[in-house]
């Protein structure tokens, strides 16, 4: 069996610094956390909460579709 092919590549939660693929987005967007509590994450112009729901204030915010697990990069998977 190839090394690394069980690994997660995907996250449940936002986490600082994480990337996301959101819905009408060609590219993935970078999470940067904010320094409030409860943990808000700020993804382009919107807020999000950590379950990647948009926050009440930013009805227009783009549905989050993946969240990236960053410790673990998808070049190192072998199939």
């Amino acid at each position: 069996m190839a090394r690394g092919v069980n690994r997660q590549v995907y996250a449940d939660k936002l986490f600082d610094c994480c990337w996301v693929e959101l819905q009408g987005h060609v590219r993935a967007q970078l999470v940067v956390q904010k320094k409030l509590k409860p943990r808000i994450f700020r993804i382009g112009d919107f807020l999000y909460d950590e379950r990647g729901s948009a926050l009440p204030c930013d009805g227009e915010a783009p549905q989050v579709l993946l969240i990236y697990n960053t410790t673990i990069s998808p070049r190192r998977i072998v199939a």
